[in-house]
């Protein structure tokens, strides 16, 4: 499923976010959100809900925010919630935005973290104009 904002200023983020999941399996979705939480574009295996992905990332990098300036005194980039059976890693996209990815508890988070960094910057970028 792919949701998308008729906002997204000349850039297609739908298409960023299918070639990311193409390029790693081992992502079973991955969407784009505001800061606060609404979803701006997602490519999401069947059945995930994209709307509540979108909005548990942003909650998830905004819970971050207060530990962040508490202990380093900045803004948080990434957060990742490990559960039992799925991690969760959320990265800043822009000041404005979050991209939220998923995959299962095997997958190593550095295995994936490079290229969902590399898709944050060019997310951002795209938002910002």
């Amino acid at each position: 499923m792919r949701v998308s904002d008729a906002a997204h200023h000349g850039a297609d983020p739908n298409a960023r976010l299918a070639r990311l999941r193409g390029a790693l399996p081992d992502l079973k979705g991955v969407a784009l959100a505001t800061r606060s939480g609404l979803l701006l574009a997602a490519d999401v295996a069947e059945g995930t809900d994209a709307h509540g992905l979108a909005a548990l990332g942003a909650d998830l990098l905004a819970s971050g925010e207060s530990v962040a300036r508490s202990l380093a005194g900045s803004e948080p980039r990434e957060a990742t919630v490990r559960g039992a059976r799925a991690h969760v890693i959320v990265l800043a996209a822009g000041e404005g935005a979050a991209l939220v990815a998923t995959t299962d508890a095997l997958t190593p988070a550095a295995s994936v973290l490079p290229d969902l960094r590399e898709a944050a910057r060019e997310l951002a970028e795209a938002l910002a104009g």
